[in-house]
């Protein structure tokens, strides 16, 4: 069965993009308005305050979101929401996921992508710090490199 965070970063929020529009979420988040999640939080009885920060770079506007601390395989440390500048009808959503590699008995990060109505793993993660500017960055440098084909 799957956790609440997993329920919220697989479905909800993805969910939330589609009937918003990746724009519309997106320039919320540019304006550091996390009014439009509340009700994420409050209906799904997870008590949460994300933390929220926008970046773009030439035509990608990127809004990444902090996630509660997971806990389990699977369950998200931050999120991001993807807009392409003038093409509202292009739009992707990334995870950066909690893993344990079981050969080494270690966590780590992997990032994932909505793709249909199922997640894509897209490769490593960088390491999350704790320190939320620092990991967004990172984390939007990494999602970036998916987007244009650059590997980091």
């Amino acid at each position: 069965m799957a956790s609440a965070l997993d329920t919220i970063a697989h479905v909800v929020l993805p969910n939330l993009m589609k009937l918003k529009g990746a724009s519309t979420v997106v320039s919320a988040m540019e304006r550091r308005d996390a009014t439009m999640f509340q009700q994420v939080w409050t209906q799904t009885g997870v008590d949460h305050t994300p933390q929220i920060i926008a970046k773009e770079r030439d035509v990608w506007r990127v809004g990444v979101m902090s996630m509660p601390k997971p806990s389990e395989m699977g369950e998200a440390h931050l999120c991001a929401f993807v807009a392409k500048k003038n093409d509202a009808a292009i739009t992707r959503y990334f995870t950066l996921e909690h893993d344990f590699v079981l050969a080494t008995h270690t966590t780590r990060t992997v990032i994932c992508e909505k793709d249909g109505a199922r997640f894509t793993k897209r490769g490593d993660g960088p390491p999350v710090t704790g320190d939320f500017p620092a990991d967004a960055s990172a984390f939007f440098e990494a999602v970036m490199a998916i987007i244009t084909g650059v590997t980091r």
